[in-house]
């Protein structure tokens, strides 16, 4: 496939050692990369730095080598380790002193004096600037932007450098009203589709899309997988018409390799759409859980509307609750435990009797890190999905992970039995659960 051609590659940089440490999270690169795709813009590398001068300047020299621009976020504050300003300068005016911006003096004064404040001494420095860059209005906050051009060895045609504050109530403005005219690409746009699947592994998923994963494809297909979930990730940058044919194309031949195990796209969440498929057939659904306590309900709750199809639930975490709440009987844990199919059947069968909903999702394992053992280690859950007036489909999985990593995949793997259920698919070989085969009942 053809007609893709290169967008300008864009450079992203987080300034802070809050963020090194890990003391915040990094959001506004995040939200500048969409952004950057949104006008057309192909974001590149992204790299966070610490307060260090020689650092900051080391790395824009770096990245002004390998891309058309950089927005850097940070830094511009009126204290002594605020050096975005000295860095810049070390960059696009090396050796020469930072000047005073008349205009940027007046801003700091009117600022202060609104609102009835006394300006330190310290704040002119936000007023500093390179000989050759320019400030950045900056209506939400005391510090202007800086913009300045790197030219020199190694710099191609030069590297336009967006130096931004970090606060995102100043940065996003500054970004619309600066950035956004100087990079935005016309006709030209880069599209993204996000299509999620849950069943299978990463590289199960990887053999049935074959050639499409090649790196040097255009548009591009990959992977990324979190707690079950594999989300294939297309994108198409290129001419609009030409980059919206692709993309369709791409998608459409991603789900005819992969099929029904793709449950959503772009965010769409797995009990959304299990809340979808319920509403389609007049179905209210409820839970009972053990191991996951109330997860796998929050995860559905989490849907706006959800109370027009998910009638509640049972959180059943000691065995006397099992036979309080659900009536499973005594004799069936005694002789089974509490994490086996008999429960978790049985669970689901109670589930069904006293919400009187027409299905049911029951879960019963053993979360970790203590409780395990050589026939049932830490991993070990068992899912049932029962169906009133039809019958209870259970399965053994063995989950890797930490305890909140087994709950995670418990819940979200529970709806993929779900789901497939709903679909005519109960008995569909899952993630983590291929080696063992489905246990039937009856409701």
């Amino acid at each position: 496939m053809s007609g893709g051609a290169a967008q300008a590659v864009v450079a992203i940089v987080s300034v802070g050692d809050e963020i090194i440490l890990g003391q915040i999270e990094d959001t506004n690169a995040s939200w500048i990369a969409r952004e950057l795709q949104r006008i057309g813009a192909m974001p590149g590398e992204r790299r966070a730095v610490a307060d260090d001068r020689a650092a900051l300047a080391r790395t824009l020299r770096e990245l002004s080598a390998t891309h058309a621009a950089i927005v850097m976020t940070g830094g511009l504050g009126p204290t002594l380790d605020d050096l975005t300003r000295e860095s810049l300068g070390d960059v696009v005016d090396p050796g020469a002193a930072l000047v005073r911006d008349p205009a940027g003096v007046e801003h700091l004064r009117d600022w202060f004096e609104r609102r009835g404040r006394a300006m330190p001494e310290l704040n002119l420095r936000q007023a500093d600037r390179p000989p050759s860059a320019r400030l950045l209005d900056n209506p939400h906050g005391t510090a202007p932007g800086i913009s300045a051009r790197a030219r020199g060895p190694g710099m191609g045609a030069g590297c336009d450098i967006f130096c931004l504050p970090g606060p995102p109530n100043e940065m996003r403005p500054m970004f619309e009203q600066a950035v956004v005219p100087a990079l935005r690409t016309d006709g030209r746009v880069v599209l993204t589709a996000a299509l999620h699947t849950i069943g299978l592994g990463e590289s199960r998923i990887a053999e049935q899309l074959g050639d499409l994963m090649r790196r040097d494809r255009v548009p591009s297909v990959g992977t990324t997988a979190s707690d079950g979930i594999v989300t294939i990730r297309v994108r198409a940058a290129g001419a609009e018409e030409w980059a919206t044919c692709a993309l369709d194309q791409t998608v459409a031949e991603c789900r005819s390799r992969v099929g029904s195990i793709i449950f959503g796209e772009n965010g769409e969440p797995l009990a959304s759409v299990v809340g979808r498929l319920l509403v389609s057939r007049g179905m209210h659904l409820a839970t009972a859980e053990s191991c996951t306590g109330g997860l796998l309900g929050a995860f559905l709750t989490e849907i706006a509307g959800s109370s027009a199809w998910y009638q509640g639930g049972f959180v059943t975490y000691a065995n006397a609750r099992k036979v309080r709440d659900l009536g499973v009987p005594l004799a069936i844990l005694q002789e089974h435990g509490a994490v086996s199919h008999e429960t978790a059947i049985d669970m689901a069968r109670g589930c069904l009797r006293a919400s009187g909903a027409d299905m049911a999702i029951a879960t019963t394992g053993i979360a970790g890190p203590t409780g395990g053992s050589d026939d049932k280690p830490v991993g070990t859950v068992f899912v049932s999905v029962g169906l009133r007036g039809g019958q209870v489909f259970s399965r053994r999985f063995h989950f890797p992970g930490d305890r909140t990593t087994v709950r995670r995949r418990t819940a979200h793997l529970a709806l993929a039995c779900a789901r497939f259920t709903l679909l005519g698919e109960p008995t569909r070989s899952l993630l983590w659960s291929e080696a063992e085969a489905v246990r039937i009942a009856d409701a």
